[in-house]
């Protein structure tokens, strides 16, 4: 299985000099979450939600300003030849969620960490399905720490401990409770798109109530409710309360935690 079948070949894409604002309406628009930059008929680099955030959000940037200035570049890419697993690995080892697809040197798609997990959850025979064997999955991979923020606290401030915690999303809490969630996509499309000042209160844009799932239940039904609601994060509960945080990226990364001896194998032809 290689990359062609899964990747998406309509890139959306925009000139470096488009202005942040201008970048956060269209990932809204195309519900997306991320938009690779070209110039001169060449991709130079890639703008994500995250970006936005953490180098636009948590400085208080201008959202006139071009978004070359907090870009990431160059853009990473794979070959459209390679395998998901490969791409997984990929992503895994440089902490991204997005990697474009080239053939023959040219960058033609882009695939993101929500297509790879889908396709695992499809693949019978793949490692999401042999990680099933693991007593209560949702419990190994799920984020016991969780990061909270307070209802009434600006939405600067909850970028910047996105930021500082190299995380996409935090608990709100109101009187100690949690009562929503932010992330960076509740960040980037209500805020920074909607030209919102960054003193807007979190609990403004909080998505509510937190969307979760019992420890109990499967990683296959983890990732369908992911995918049905269109979101990266759940919280994760026992007998009704919350006691962890699983996000997409833990898929992958206990993925390829746990694929990567077999596949480091293969490659050695051992």
């Amino acid at each position: 299985m290689t990359l062609e079948r899964i990747i998406h070949r309509n890139i959306k894409k925009t000139d470096p000099d488009t202005t942040v604002g201008d970048i956060a309406r269209m990932m809204g628009h195309h519900k997306i979450g991320a938009i690779l930059l070209e110039e001169q008929d060449c991709f130079i680099g890639i703008i994500t939600e995250g970006s936005l955030v953490r180098r636009g959000l948590t400085q208080s940037l201008s959202y006139r300003v071009p978004v070359r200035t907090i870009m990431d570049a160059p853009l990473i890419s794979i070959d459209i030849g390679q395998s998901p697993i490969e791409a997984n690995h990929l992503m895994h080892l440089n902490g991204i969620r997005h990697l474009g697809v080239s053939q023959a040197g040219r960058v033609m798609g882009i695939i993101s960490v929500r297509d790879l997990v889908r396709y695992f959850a499809s693949d019978t025979d793949g490692p999401l399905h042999r990680m099933g064997d693991i007593f209560q999955p949702l419990t190994a991979l799920m984020h016991r720490n969780i990061q909270t923020i307070d209802i009434a606290a600006h939405v600067r401030g909850a970028a910047q401990k996105m930021a500082e915690k190299q995380i996409g999303s935090l608990i709100v809490l109101q009187t100690g409770e949690p009562v929503g969630m932010i992330t960076e996509t509740d960040l980037v499309r209500s805020v920074i798109g909607k030209g919102k000042d960054d003193s807007l209160s979190v609990g403004e844009i909080m998505t509510a109530p937190v969307l979760s799932i019992d420890r109990s239940r499967s990683l296959q039904e983890a990732n369908d409710m992911m995918a049905t609601h269109k979101v990266r994060h759940l919280g994760v509960t026992e007998l009704g309360k919350m006691i962890g945080i699983l996000s997409v990226r833990d898929l992958i990364g206990m993925i390829s935690l746990r694929d990567l001896p077999r596949f480091v194998r293969q490659k050695d032809g051992r």
